[in-house]
């Protein structure tokens, strides 16, 4: 079994409520400006935390991550959000199923 932060404190705590806002993050790397207008790929994007937070600006965002169960949560809450330039697609970074160029801006953060 792995031990996990939710294991250690007992509950199932989603692993984005232990990072940074979105806003802030993207605050840190130059504000807003670094993604506007832009297709951005966000690299084990999880549960669509920094995607989400990108979307607003982009012109598209894409979220990769290999677990299912976290795409899934993250096209929900993109549906929530009613983002139409966020999808999210099961994948991972060391084969990334997109075409060479598909992105003007690669992200990736908490992501190992």
């Amino acid at each position: 079994m792995t031990t996990t932060v939710a294991h250690i404190l007992g509950s199932q705590i989603p692993a984005s409520a232990l990072r940074p806002p979105a806003a802030d993050e993207i605050a840190q790397w130059g504000g807003p400006e670094v993604v506007r207008g832009k297709r951005v790929l966000d690299v084990g994007c999880g549960d669509g935390r920094l995607a989400l937070g990108a979307a607003p600006y982009a012109r598209e965002v894409v979220g990769l991550d290999p677990d299912e169960q976290l795409i899934k949560t993250a096209t929900a809450k993109a549906s929530e959000q009613r983002l139409r330039n966020a999808r999210f697609v099961a994948g991972a970074g060391q084969e990334l199923p997109f075409d060479d160029g598909a992105f003007d801006l690669v992200i990736l953060s908490w992501a190992l």
